[in-house]
């Protein structure tokens, strides 16, 4: 009984470990930020770091919640309403160039086409699309923003050891069915979606990791080449 057990416990382990190590879709689309500089700032809530940051990352990461009342985007990572407004934001950039990775964190059915429509009338006032990334978790409603030509990525679950075992088939059929732009992970989960999705445009956040301590985890995964955009809470490039 005792080796009949440790027997399908093995058997078990060989098929988890297949169903990690294999891929399970080879599709890409066409990658967005194709650039050998793949650090961008995490976290820039306001336009004098964003101004400050350039001189060393093509690109920041924002975190931004739609007032559906207000019609504003407010840029903050949590709380109440500050009045941080993101045209506010974009239009005391310095650098156009910048490349902004908007986390929009309440995308709902309830505001969809008025963010729609407000991200548009910031395009009018002279914002480039191509410059842009809305990120959510909400892939039927990215597909929103995408059909309206903005560049969208999808954000991922965290890799569990036994949720994932069948989540990743949902992703898997987002993709092929909503074709976003890009997938975005927590760097713990690059090796798991990178295998999945071995040729998928991915984009990661390092939260936790230290400037000097883990600059060659960072490093690691930037050789990846499925890997187009990482996020450090760093002061330095050091990648270029």
């Amino acid at each position: 009984m005792y080796k009949k057990i440790i027997s399908c416990i093995v058997v078990l382990v060989l098929l988890y470990l297949l169903f990690y190590l294999i891929p399970i879709y080879k599709g890409n689309s066409i990658a967005i930020f194709n650039n050998y500089q793949k650090l961008w700032a995490h976290r820039v809530l306001n336009f004098n770091d964003a101004n400050n940051k350039f001189s060393n990352f093509k690109g920041v990461e924002i975190d931004v919640f739609f007032e559906i009342e207000k019609k504003v985007f407010d840029v903050r990572h949590h709380g109440e309403y500050k009045g941080n407004t993101l045209l506010d934001f974009l239009n005391n950039i310095n650098n156009k160039e910048l490349f902004l990775w908007i986390d929009l964190k309440n995308l709902n059915y309830e505001n969809v086409l008025a963010i729609r429509n407000r991200l548009n009338e910031l395009i009018d006032n002279g914002v480039s699309k191509a410059h842009l990334l809305i990120e959510s978790r909400n892939i039927e409603l990215l597909e929103v923003l995408q059909n309206e030509g903005f560049y969208v990525s999808y954000w991922l679950p965290d890799f569990n050891l036994f949720k994932s075992t069948y989540e990743v088939f949902k992703v898997k059929n987002d993709l092929i069915k909503y074709k976003p732009n890009a997938i975005s992970c927590s760097y713990h989960n690059v090796d798991f979606y990178s295998r999945k999705f071995p040729k998928y445009n991915l984009h990661c956040w390092t939260n936790g990791l230290e400037e000097g301590r883990d600059n060659l985890q960072v490093v690691k995964i930037s050789l990846r080449d499925n890997v187009k955009v990482i996020l450090v809470d760093f002061e330095n490039n050091f990648i270029k």
